[in-house]
């Protein structure tokens, strides 16, 4: 996959991009950024393209992409960079302790030592308090980037020493130009993935890569079939994928009630190119609160297998037309 290094790559952040290339610019950067915003929208990529205009040898405008630093960066190698993510459910304070460590020396190679923390709103209430310490008398040479989908799960004291930089979900036409244009995706499946995909170029990417289409359609037409062995056969199959991805499909299969209910009202024309013929015809609002259950019984590490299954039967039972022998496009 390429490399971004630059903040000129970023698609369609420009607000957010804007601010960092003038605080470049001046010289005069925050102490800590918060990049909030949905997933996939090129918050983390955003991140580290800062980072390499701050280390790269050779030029603050653009990356040079063949320093001793951008190399470094290429390898997640570089000595002044440190990055904390949730292990398993949270972020915990041990982790927060290694970034106090970190600070206490100086850059090694770097202007800055850099700490980036993926999936901040993780942070569980006793690493919290520990970093809000961290942020309070920082070291000139601390720069603080926290990645969040919600914010609003950040103590407010953290984000009141932080300048907050908001991203917004993509235009659907962006990411369909992006995968037809620079990953070579039929135009059919990028106008399907761009729906599926929230705004989000993650999001899209993954269903892509993942299989979760296929997925997708093999849990319809589970649901469409009168043969029980064939729908613990999905659901055993479909149980076996992480819990994120699992989260993903049960989104996207919201997306599909709704698409059926919209469809009947307007014209939809290769909407969901991929997917199977039959529609959801039951009441859409019921069908997505049953998800939203779902999603939450997850959370709780339900067993998965158990979980889908009784998903595979809600959809036969509250949508009894669906057709057993529906075709994929």
């Amino acid at each position: 996959m390429k490399v971004i290094r630059s903040l000129s790559e970023i698609l369609c952040q420009e607000s957010a991009v804007k601010l960092l290339r003038l605080a470049l610019e001046k010289g005069i950067l925050s102490h800590s950024y918060i990049f909030c915003g949905p997933e996939g929208v090129g918050k983390e990529t955003t991140a580290r393209a800062l980072i390499y205009h701050l280390f790269c040898h050779f030029s603050k405008d653009e990356p040079c992409g063949s320093c001793l630093a951008c190399k470094k960066l290429d390898k997640a190698i570089h000595p002044d960079v440190k990055i904390l993510e949730p292990e398993k459910r949270d972020i915990r304070i041990e982790s927060v302790r290694e970034i106090e460590n970190f600070l206490r020396y100086r850059p090694l190679e770097a202007p800055y030592r850099v700490i980036l923390i993926l999936q901040a709103e993780k942070l569980n209430p006793q690493a919290g308090n520990a970093l809000l310490k961290s942020l309070e008398e920082p070291p000139l040479y601390a720069l603080f980037i926290l990645i969040t989908e919600r914010i609003d799960q950040l103590l407010p004291t953290i984000v009141s020493r932080s300048q907050v930089v908001r991203f917004r979900p993509l235009r659907r036409e962006i990411i369909k130009n992006y995968l037809v244009g620079i990953r070579q995706y039929d135009e059919g499946l990028a106008e399907t993935l761009s729906s599926l995909s929230m705004g989000s170029l993650g999001k899209a990417l993954a269903i892509a890569e993942s299989g979760l289409l296929e997925d997708l359609n093999s849990l319809i037409q589970a649901s469409a079939s009168k043969k029980r062995a064939l729908k613990f056969k999905v659901a055993e199959k479909l149980a076996r994928r992480p819990k994120e991805e699992l989260e993903l499909l049960l989104n996207l299969l919201g997306l599909w009630i709704w698409k059926s209910y919209v469809s009947k009202r307007v014209n939809l024309p290769h909407f969901f190119e991929g997917l199977t013929d039959c529609a959801f015809e039951g009441n859409p609002h019921q069908a997505v609160g049953f998800l939203g259950k779902a999603r939450q019984a997850l959370n709780y590490f339900v067993n998965p297998e158990l979980l889908l299954y009784n998903i595979i039967n809600y959809l036969e039972t509250s949508s009894p037309n669906l057709p057993a022998n529906s075709q994929i496009k």
